[in-house]
């Protein structure tokens, strides 16, 4: 090997820890839990669990699925509604945006209208539904949080996709609050 390759392989080789550490590993995939009516990109393997939850008043079961990609966590929380009036969807995904706030004594900083795909089961676009996509900056204890949310309701069902982690990850989370589609 020539001596200039041979310099270049080797400090390649020193830095490649250090690289390493500062990426972490964003796997992503496209997972599509069944009966939420959603698909999604998360950036690694899905953990999922389900807990009842109050949205102002109306009593639902919260489905969640999500992954973590260092202190980076990518949620999407899915509830079915007790009918499929605009009234209960307003409420409910007001009630989803204020809780996801309030969690992290936050206050919304971006507030922006989304227009969030709707496909058929082979992915292809039928509609698309409004949608309200927000950031927020708070804090858990002594730890700071910055909240990228997507909150949606269609039907009988509403969806809040949110990424959370100390700091803004942008680039990730718009990855990740783009490729929501909701099924149909």
């Amino acid at each position: 090997m020539p001596r200039a390759a041979a310099a270049w392989a080797l400090a390649l080789a020193a830095c490649a820890p250090a690289l390493t550490a500062c990426a972490p590993d964003y796997n992503w995939r496209e997972i599509r839990p069944p009966a939420t009516g959603y698909a999604v990109m998360l950036p690694g393997k899905p953990a999922s669990m389900s807990r009842p939850i109050d949205l102002d008043g109306l009593a639902v079961t919260m489905a969640m699925s999500g992954a973590r990609v260092g202190e980076q966590s990518f949620t999407v929380g899915v509830v079915v509604l007790p009918d499929a009036q605009a009234a209960t969807r307003a409420k409910a995904g007001a009630a989803m945006r204020v809780a996801m706030v309030r969690n992290i004594a936050g206050r919304e900083r971006i507030a922006a209208e989304a227009a969030v795909p709707v496909v058929d089961p082979a992915g292809r676009p039928v509609a698309t539904q409004a949608g309200v996509r927000i950031e927020a900056s708070g804090q858990h204890g002594d730890r700071a949080l910055h909240l990228s949310a997507l909150f949606v309701a269609r039907g009988n069902r509403a969806w809040q996709a949110v990424v959370l982690g100390p700091e803004p990850d942008r680039a990730h989370a718009q990855v990740f609050t783009d490729s929501f589609r909701i099924l149909e």
